[in-house]
């Protein structure tokens, strides 16, 4: 028994027995048994968190009215709710401690949209972003003093929701009870407030301790013709708004209230903490950290260079690794060096990575090799290594110095060249790998109606030819598409500048069968932190061209500086040909005009250690031939979910609702192995503009330097 298991088992006999009375105990054990009751007191109440709830839009609130507190960093939460005369459907996500940033999508229950109802969108609907900051958690002082929060909703969209407010909000837990007041300007109006009970907390009845009841004085400015745009939301029969709320095995959230005085709103959403998550499923395939057999036999006759290779090719496989090359060399004094190429398909994380690693240099390397170089690759792209002195090794396999002793000893560095080596085993390149892949493609607010999709499936080909050069094929095909009736022109604010992207749309019409890619590219590691690359061919289903990219990336430093360029033409909407025209729109009439793409930017990369945040500028010119800036901010989680938004400004006037529109959006790329019961570098990404506009445009043009990098740093 443990040490941890031994204090556990005395806590749960004290905690037993000292309500029975018992006093035919020592004092020294009277006296363990009260520090142990105390201990556990006091942990209880460090890590006892009062429950947050969240209103019918998803932030954290009673109702219809927000307060101070807000989920924990890394949730990801949807919901839906109808609150007459709406129907919400909701998104949720906490970025960091202090920001939440929710979206909403409002149906109008009722009321069709003047324009596009005839051709089929169905109900008038309205989407928006909000924000909230909390400038002090309830939880920092222990709910000694309230949590202070400000928000702005509705700060991206239409604006038809528009409210600013700061709430106070104190959590009272020997009562049970949360408390808020509030502030707030526009759709919200003056002084708000709400309250939370949870009853039964304290009992130890599951189905009873997560409900609470709720209410809430409700300051929505419903009167007001601007601030509530729906006509048959103006009436307000009381302010007071109350019902119940439940959670069920902390991951789904109901709530039920009499909303106005008028009617029944109910709610129903889950959340998950997907940026802390370690994954659904324990790793129960992943292969335990090698032990056995130990081979570490000098380098002769008794163990030539090539069984050495065979004792390293099936630990290094069965431990995540693939053996691309090793090579043996000599030093300065003559020692004997062993240099590996590896690629890690396995493991996000460097400490996974870095463990197993240590364990079969430690049991498999001959006693006559000094050192031995590990050499990261991703595919053929050298990205950096580690230099293993053995006699440090062997003090680690000895149980001399710890795994982060060995880390400290043995750093990340620049990739280096030996000039003077024996090849001693090689892998062949794969000629060809074949894959699978599910393809979607998704439009909201179309003419004919609010989500069209289009779900299909793709073949990926890949492989290396001879010359060294990556080649990548991908064709899909179409099982099921609701786009044929989703038109290339915005009814509504037609875009003024050439259609690099807004007629996107035909090449998932034109026909089932597609050639989503087909490009050939090579990479370089040029050494002292530069790498580069070129590529050329089909390189997404509307371009095709030849590109280049020169990127400067030290090991050890947080910046990254990058330059790159491509030429590139428009592809027809079916086939693989190319067209040297291009459509403009004069108002709603399609003109057309001879188009030769190009795109180039100078780009530069920072990360935020700390918070683990990457910051992108690229300046440059689109593919519209506008010029401008894209910024772009990611947040990388415990995870490994990567969570991403960009804003663009360039000096292309295009205008969407009468208003000069920038190209803005955010994305999400989740590690696959959340789900696998096994580790895995496997990722899904979705990104989603805020508008399908032309401005701000780039084409893609192939594997890009930073990002294949980073994620393998």
């Amino acid at each position: 028994m443990t040490t941890r298991q031994t204090i556990f088992f005395i806590l749960q006999f004290a905690l037993f027995f000292k309500p029975l009375g018992i006093h035919n105990l020592s004092a020294k054990e009277t006296d363990l048994i009260d520090d142990l009751l105390i201990v556990n007191e006091i942990n209880k109440k460090q890590h006892d968190r009062f429950p947050v709830y969240y209103n019918n839009l998803l932030s954290g609130g009673y109702f219809n009215m927000p307060s101070a507190r807000m989920g924990q960093e890394g949730e990801l939460s949807f919901g839906y709710s109808q609150v007459f005369p709406y129907r919400n459907y909701n998104v949720r996500f906490q970025c960091l401690g202090r920001l939440e940033i929710y979206g909403n999508y409002r149906i109008f229950m009722g009321v069709d949209d003047p324009i596009l109802s005839d051709t089929g969108f169905g109900e008038k609907s309205d989407k928006g972003v909000n924000v909230k900051f909390a400038l002090l958690h309830p939880e920092d002082t222990h709910y000694v003093l309230p949590g202070i929060a400000i928000g702005y909703e509705d700060c991206i969209g239409t604006k038809g929701f528009e409210s600013c407010y700061v709430a106070l909000t104190q959590v009272i837990p020997k009562w049970n009870l949360e408390c808020t007041l509030g502030y707030g300007k526009m759709r919200l109006r003056r002084w708000f407030g709400g309250v939370t009970w949870m009853p039964f907390r304290n009992l130890e009845c599951p189905p009873l301790k997560h409900l609470a009841l709720a209410a809430e004085y409700d300051a929505t400015h419903y009167k007001s013709n601007k601030r509530e745009p729906h006509p048959k939301g103006h009436s307000k029969r009381s302010p007071l708004n109350y019902g119940l709320k439940y959670r069920l095995w902390d991951v789904f959230d109901f709530t039920a209230n009499y909303n106005k005085g008028e009617s029944f709103a109910f709610s129903l959403a889950t959340f998950y903490n997907f940026g802390l998550s370690q994954g659904f499923f324990p790793k129960i395939d992943n292969a335990p950290l090698y032990r056995a057999p130990k081979i570490t036999e000098p380098l002769g006759p008794l163990r030539p260079s090539d069984l050495l290779v065979q004792d390293l090719i099936y630990p290094f496989n069965n431990q995540g690794f693939e053996l691309k090359e090793a090579r043996l060399s000599s030093d300065c004094y003559g020692q004997i060096q062993l240099r590996l190429k590896v690629c890690n398909f396995t493991w996000r994380f460097e400490e996974d990575m870095r463990s197993r690693l240590n364990e079969l240099l430690a049991n498999l390397i001959p006693t006559n090799i000094s050192e031995v170089i590990v050499v990261l690759m991703n595919d053929e792209l050298p990205l950096q290594e580690y230099r293993f002195l053995m006699q440090y090794v062997k003090m680690y396999r000895n149980n001399t110095i710890c795994p982060y002793e060995l880390f400290v000893i043995t750093p990340p560095l620049d990739a280096s060249k030996i000039s003077d080596s024996t090849c001693i085993f090689k892998e062949q390149r794969d000629a060809w790998n074949v894959s699978f892949y599910p393809n979607t493609y998704t439009t909201f607010g179309s003419a004919s109606g609010k989500f069209k999709w289009l779900l299909g499936l793709e073949m990926n080909i890949c492989g290396y030819l001879p010359s060294g050069w990556y080649y990548s094929t991908t064709l899909g095909y179409t099982i099921d598409s609701r786009l044929y009736s989703v038109k290339d022109v915005d009814r509504l604010n037609p875009s003024q500048i050439i259609n690099v992207r807004t007629d996107s749309v035909n090449y998932a019409k034109a026909s089932p069968w597609t050639v989503n890619e087909a490009f050939l590219q090579k990479w370089w590691n040029l050494g002292r932190g530069w790498f580069g690359t070129l590529a050329l061919g089909l390189f997404e289903p509307a371009y095709g061209g030849f590109s280049g990219e020169c990127l400067y990336y030290p090991i050890d430093s947080r910046w990254a500086i990058g330059f790159e360029g491509a030429i590139l033409k428009k592809r027809t909407y079916s086939g693989i040909g190319f067209t040297d025209h291009i459509r403009k729109l004069e108002g709603f009439r399609p003109t057309y005009q001879k188009f030769f793409g190009s795109q180039y930017f100078a780009s530069l990369y920072y990360n935020f250690n700390a918070l683990d945040i990457d910051l992108l500028f690229k300046a440059g010119k689109f593919l519209a031939n506008d010029w401008g800036i894209r910024s772009e901010l990611s947040r990388y989680y415990p995870s490994g979910i990567r969570v991403f938004a960009w804003y663009t400004y360039t000096d292309a006037k295009d205008y969407v609702n009468r208003k000069r529109y920038h190209d803005h959006g955010a994305g999400i790329s989740f590690p696959l192995d959340i789900f696998y019961t096994r580790s895995s570098k496997d990722r899904f990404g979705y990104a989603m503009s805020a508008w399908l506009r032309d401005v701000g445009a780039c084409a893609d043009t192939g594997i890009p330097l930073y990002w294949q990098i980073r994620d393998n740093r």
